[in-house]
């Protein structure tokens, strides 16, 4: 083969592997949120109250996907098998439950008569549907510390 002849192949590989790659579909990022305390140190909190103070605009918070976050509340955008977390850290005794539509999935619990203060972690995977709501409420009067990397929580869905 001529050297013009192998010039002309391999332009037209690279011009056939550009044009592939140009058109592979644009894949749109998965449904995730990390929710982190919007800083306010202790904040005490009444019984049956939904935890509103949290920051989006924190550097370690994140929603993509479709993911939407109003007023202490996250809304799944589509469908399917979502592992839903929290991390609370606790500055007194008492029980935050983590809701989906307002009903109770998982609870975490600081036992006053223990220790007194720490962090707790619950998880787990939840069937969820779009427009399902995710949030946090107390059970009991508290006081929990609300900063960044301290008390958190979130939802991401597994593929």
């Amino acid at each position: 083969m001529a050297f013009l002849e192998v010039k002309i192949i391999l332009s037209c590989v690279f011009l056939m592997y550009t044009n592939v790659e140009a058109y592979q579909p644009h894949r749109d990022p998965l449904p995730l949120a990390h929710i982190e305390a919007r800083h306010k140190t202790v904040v005490q909190y009444h019984a049956k109250q939904v935890i509103r103070d949290w920051d989006v605009n924190n550097v370690h918070s994140r929603l993509q996907g479709g993911m939407k976050f109003n007023y202490g509340c996250l809304t799944v955008p589509k469908d399917g098998a979502y592992y839903v977390f929290a991390q609370v850290y606790f500055r007194s005794g008492g029980r935050v439950y983590i809701q989906k539509n307002q009903k109770q999935v998982f609870t975490m619990v600081q036992h006053p008569y223990n220790v007194p203060e720490g962090p707790h972690y619950t998880g787990g995977v939840l069937h969820l549907k779009a427009g399902d709501v995710i949030s946090l409420q107390t059970a009991t009067l508290l006081k929990i510390f609300m900063a960044s990397a301290h008390t958190y929580f979130g939802a991401f869905l597994i593929e």
